[in-house]
């Protein structure tokens, strides 16, 4: 619940510049004629809608998007939906990127598509050509839409208004959801900003592994393809996710870290349709548990309705580091649910260092009560010793190289020497990492 969402990369240059894209099958580019062409979606995730052919008389329901490329042949229109998710990719890269820091998300969103915006994310809209890059045509207005469709979308709209919950915060001042127009948090299955300002996944989240943005408008859980349950249907049946009374708990973070940038509160406009959240409490309420544990000191959290869903993060990772992790099937790959509680990953509980290099490991960057679509302590390796072989201990690639995605550190790979294809740099915590626990605090 994620999309995953969707990518950033690592702002220090190097490699291929542009985004994750999929290998080209020859119909592609050839997917063009007089009458019709294909959604442009450069994610790897390919299009929503199955590829639908779009009009080009009468693009109705496209945005329409230019390469530099003056050959480029992979057409000129998305869908609405695909584009989206598009968007809220190239914005988490934003994120990461030199003064867009400090803007607002308002601002990013507005300076996005313009020069001064974009000037900073092109790197991330790398065009499915191999050879230019894309950009929001702002001088193309769209085709006036079927007026059913648009009665329809008002009265939508309208009823989705109306039912805007409160949000009522006791304890701090959190200011509401609504005055960040945030993404969701899965940064996408794969999101990677520099590493000293990770995002939230959503990048969970922008495909159809069912976090990422939330490309997808059902209400229910999306893996695979497959709806795995409505949300509404998980708490409002079950009623085993309590409602969170009050965010005293997170009075133990700094100052400048309690508001919902650093929290991931509940957004208004997917107020109960949101992937990310709807991945985890189905999977959860699947194995009738409303409560996991921490995989570094082992308390117990509690899992609540709505954003923040814990008090601290969710991760999926292809390792099993705790029992009672929870094994998931996410596009053909078994992953596992874990989490790690607001005291460990910000040092106040539990300090995490490398067993090679003593170096301190942090998780104080992440955003909390949300969930991120890779390993997060695989993500961000502080020396040679956690890029060796899990077999033959050869580094699988140089140390002062640096992946593109915090996500490709998750992924499976073949070592150069041995040719083991494996999750090299996903490390068992027990052997990358001692923790020390302060029990008085726990």
């Amino acid at each position: 619940m994620v999309k995953m969402p969707q990518r950033q990369r690592h702002n220090t240059g190097g490699g291929t510049g542009g985004a994750e894209l999929p290998l080209l099958d020859p119909g592609v580019i050839e997917a063009h004629n007089a009458v019709t062409t294909r959604c442009c979606i450069p994610l790897s995730s390919s299009c929503m809608r199955g590829y639908q052919p779009i009009s080009i008389a009468s693009p109705v329901g496209t945005v329409k998007v230019l390469c530099n490329n003056e050959n480029c042949r992979i057409g000129s229109y998305m869908h609405k939906e695909c584009f989206q998710a598009w968007e809220n990719h190239v914005l988490a890269y934003l994120r990461s990127c030199g003064r867009a820091r400090s803007w607002s998300e308002k601002q990013r969103l507005q300076n996005l598509w313009t020069k001064r915006g974009y000037d900073l994310a092109f790197r991330a809209c790398s065009c499915l050509c191999g050879r230019g890059h894309l950009r929001k045509d702002l001088d193309w207005n769209a085709p006036e839409e079927i007026e059913e469709d648009k009665s329809a979308n008002k009265k939508k709209k309208k009823n989705r208004q109306n039912q805007k919950p409160a949000l009522v915060t006791v304890g701090i001042p959190l200011p509401p959801a609504n005055l960040r127009n945030r993404a969701n948090s899965l940064s996408s299955t794969g999101s990677s900003p520099p590493s000293d300002a990770p995002v939230s996944p959503h990048h969970l989240v922008n495909s159809r592994n069912g976090f990422e943005r939330d490309r997808h408008g059902s209400g229910g859980s999306i893996i695979g393809g497959k709806v795995v349950s409505n949300i509404g249907s998980v708490v409002g049946n079950t009623g085993m996710f309590a409602r969170r009374p009050n965010f005293c708990s997170f009075n133990a973070l700094p100052r400048n870290k309690i508001n919902s940038y650093h929290i991931k509160m509940e957004d208004d406009s997917n107020h109960g349709n949101d992937e990310t959240r709807g991945f985890i409490l189905s999977t959860l309420a699947a194995q009738r548990t409303s409560r996991v544990s921490c995989v570094l000191c082992f308390q117990t959290l509690l899992v609540f309705d709505r954003y923040p869903l814990i008090d601290g993060t969710f991760f999926l990772t292809p390792m099993l580091h705790s029992k009672a992790a929870v094994a998931v099937d996410v596009d053909g790959r078994r992953q596992y649910l874990s989490a790690v509680c607001l005291g460990c990953l910000e040092g106040s509980t539990s300090e995490v260092k490398c067993l090679r290099c003593t170096r301190r490991w942090s998780g104080s960057q992440l955003i909390l009560g949300t969930m991120y679509s890779y390993d997060i302590f695989a993500a961000t390796p502080c020396c040679v010793d956690r890029l060796r072989c899990s077999r033959c201990q050869y580094p699988v690639i140089a140390p002062d190289q640096k992946l593109h995605y915090f996500s490709e550190y998750s992924r499976q790979r073949a070592c150069p020497n041995c040719g083991l294809y494996d999750h090299h740099f996903v490390k068992p915590l027990s052997a990358a990492f001692s923790v020390e626990s302060d029990p008085r605090k726990l």
